[in-house]
């Protein structure tokens, strides 16, 4: 899965949080992903951590801070302003939560470069972004927004799905939130006008991959287009047939989703007949049709 997502969006700088290993097994896992430089943050037991790769004959990254719920570097590339990254694991711990946030204001008051933050933050700044309405969770989200807001970050545009965590296999225990975020201060803005942010699709991870491009993205290419289902399916005399051999309840939601998605674009293309390949064909003749 890992390589896969770095072979399609090639990433010049990748960070991983929440690993859940560390010492040699961590050293052995990293020396396998195809990145010349490397830094990290171990887990602590089975929680936190935090690895971040790049590509040297790309960008240079000079580490500045190892912090347990943060790794900040500078990037620099030739012919622009060198500008400072940090790839954020915070803290489950609400106390050490904001000594996160307390850790990247100091950061702040003293460097004044562009400057892109972006990770799992472990919280949400409104309701909206989770599906707990309870008053506690009202309050975390308010003080996090508070925290957003004193220090003038910009939240950062996203394309793709709404919410970057879920987790429950039933209705009764499914929750989701929007967890993972990129946001900037103001000069990183103005010096990557087209910066953007994208949410891929949640696979093995509770956690769906977020990418930012400093210059935008080109449209999704076939492979990562999310799974749309399509009326006309249920028009076939077969579509049921094939619902009821593939569905399992037992199995866990989301990889199963997955999995599943994939047999039903396979019976699309197989059984059904691409209906997209179907209507180009049908309006082949009907522009023949009106030439006679």
């Amino acid at each position: 899965m890992l390589n896969e997502l770095i072979r399609v969006n090639k990433p010049q700088v990748l960070a991983l949080v929440e690993p859940h290993i560390s010492g040699e097994t961590a050293q052995r896992v990293c020396d396998r992903i195809s990145f010349g430089g490397k830094t990290r943050v171990d887990a602590r037991g089975f929680s936190g951590g935090i690895w971040l790769f790049w590509k040297p004959e790309e960008v240079t990254v000079t580490p500045l801070i190892h912090h347990p719920q943060h790794i900040t570097v500078e990037i620099s590339r030739v012919g622009e302003i060198p500008w400072y990254y940090t790839a954020v694991y915070a803290s489950p711990d609400t106390v050490k939560r904001e000594d996160l946030w307390h850790e990247l204001e100091r950061f702040a008051r003293s460097h004044n470069r562009p400057w892109l933050t972006m990770g799992d933050f472990n919280d949400t700044r409104f309701l909206s972004e989770r599906n707990g309405r309870s008053d506690g969770m009202r309050r975390r989200c308010n003080r996090f927004n508070t925290w957003f807001e004193n220090n003038n970050w910009i939240d950062l545009d996203f394309s793709g799905p709404e919410y970057t965590w879920s987790r429950g296999h039933t209705v009764e225990t499914r929750q989701w939130a929007r967890l993972d975020r990129a946001i900037c201060n103001s000069a990183w803005r103005t010096m990557f006008e087209e910066g953007s942010l994208r949410h891929l699709v949640q696979n093995q991870s509770d956690h769906c991959p977020i990418v930012v491009s400093t210059n935008g993205f080109a449209p999704l290419p076939g492979s990562l287009r999310p799974f749309r289902f399509q009326a006309a399916w249920l028009t076939h005399d077969k579509f049921t047939e094939f619902v009821a051999n593939n569905w399992n309840n037992e199995e866990p939601l989301i990889p199963f989703i997955h999995a599943f998605a994939n047999k039903l674009q396979d019976w699309n293309q197989n059984i059904f007949r691409n209906i997209f390949a179907k209507k180009r064909s049908l309006e082949r003749r009907l522009l023949g049709y009106k030439r006679n």
